[in-house]
């Protein structure tokens, strides 16, 4: 038996002892004594019956709770004005709270008004004593309880679906930026690898024949590319696959960073860029996101160079260390007046820097992207602080 149809039978379990206890309660009070107004007394079995029958509706109470409200309002109202020393309340109760919990503050407070009916059909028929007046004012208080009740647990069921719609919103979002932060890192690592082999296939068949030696070494560059390539692939598919959802246990070493952007500049050089590094200022620590912004940033604009600008071009790059922030620029040459390399436009997928704009800015930092003077730029301002939770659970690293 699964878990709803357990809550299924709780739920008509437990109307059926609200019923039963509704209905002890209001034949306790009748009895062959109690007469009509308009004299005599009315069969022993029509109370019995009327109630049994009237309170039975108190089951569908979640499903109607206006018509159920209806029902026992009609029937106090009826047995008030009928008969002497009876008005049954139980069942007035029950559904006035039900209706308090399942319909507007409008409607509620309304039923518990109309709640008066009952109440002063019956002190009408017993004059109107002090007395009287205490029995309607007592059974309001009454009334209003069972109301208030409802309209409470009303409130908490609409905070709970507020909150887990605020929750759902909240998965959604975070699905939404994994899926992007994903995206993007599949677009680091397979346009890099896949620009730089068609290149150096390319290059490899232009000279198999008059130069094999050079050849060899593009073809080796291409293997080196490819293996690099699939360990990067390799952790993002373990991510992925893994079954825990907390970003602390997520394993940063793996990941490529600013030490790792000179493997980075050899695989670029292999390709046929002539790539300078220059540092400037005292490194300092980084959070490992920010490292990997920063290496991404190079693998990008590198990627770009040789897709746009060709093998044979010459870019620098320049790490500038402040007390407070870390500055990337990556600059390349542009290629003479109608030299446009010709495999950039097949390689281009036209979301490498738009990417590289969103994981800038995750990590709190800035973006340029443009022509230069002398060719085209890319820089990046990035934070060096590092938050409390890096320090105590991700590795320090010290780049240069």
């Amino acid at each position: 038996m699964n878990a709803i149809s357990r809550l299924r039978e709780r739920k008509l379990l437990s109307g059926f002892l609200i019923v039963g206890a509704a209905a002890a309660i209001d034949l306790l009070v009748w009895g062959d004594g109690n007469g009509l107004r308009a004299g005599g007394n009315a069969p022993p079995w029509v109370v019995p019956v009327g109630s049994l029958a009237t309170l039975a509706t108190l089951l569908l109470r979640r499903r109607l709770p206006l018509l159920v409200f209806a029902v026992q309002l009609l029937w106090a109202s009826a047995c008030g004005f009928w008969f002497t020393d009876y008005t049954p309340v139980i069942g007035l109760f029950v559904a006035l709270n039900e209706l308090a919990h399942h319909r507007s503050k409008l409607q509620s407070v309304s039923a518990w008004v109309a709640c008066l009916i009952p109440y002063m059909l019956f002190v009408h028929g017993e004059g109107n004593g002090p007395w009287q007046l205490t029995f309607v004012f007592v059974f309001m208080l009454i009334t209003g309880t069972a109301w208030q009740m409802g309209d409470r647990s009303r409130l908490a069921d609409q905070l709970a679906a507020q909150q887990a719609a605020e929750r759902a919103a909240a998965s959604a979002t975070a699905v939404r930026a994994e899926r992007l932060r994903i995206a993007r890192e599949l677009h680091d690592i397979v346009a890099h690898a896949v620009s730089v082999m068609v290149l150096q296939v390319a290059g490899a068949r232009a000279v198999l024949a008059s130069d094999p030696h050079r050849a060899e070494i593009a073809l080796e560059t291409v293997q080196d590319v490819g293996r690099q390539s699939m360990n990067e692939l390799r952790r993002l598919l373990g991510l992925l696959r893994s079954a825990s959802t907390d970003p602390d246990e997520t394993d940063d070493d793996q990941q490529p960073g600013l030490d790792s952007i000179d493997m980075l500049l050899a695989n670029a050089r292999a390709a046929g860029l002539t790539v300078d590094k220059r540092t400037d200022g005292t490194p300092g620590l980084l959070d490992p996101s920010v490292s990997l912004a920063a290496y991404r940033l190079v693998q990008e604009a590198l990627t770009n160079a040789l897709k746009h600008a060709g093998p044979g071009t010459a870019a620098q790059v320049v790490l500038s260390w402040a007390p407070e922030q870390l500055t990337v620029t990556v600059q390349n040459d542009a290629p003479p007046p109608g030299r446009r390399h010709s495999a950039a436009a097949p390689m281009s997928t036209g979301h490498g820097l738009l990417g590289l704009r969103e994981r800038i800015q995750t990590t709190g930092g800035t973006l340029h992207t443009g022509p230069s003077p002398d060719g085209f730029v890319v820089q990046a301002v990035l934070p060096t602080a590092i938050p409390l939770s890096a320090l105590s659970l991700a590795p320090e690293r010290i780049t240069s």
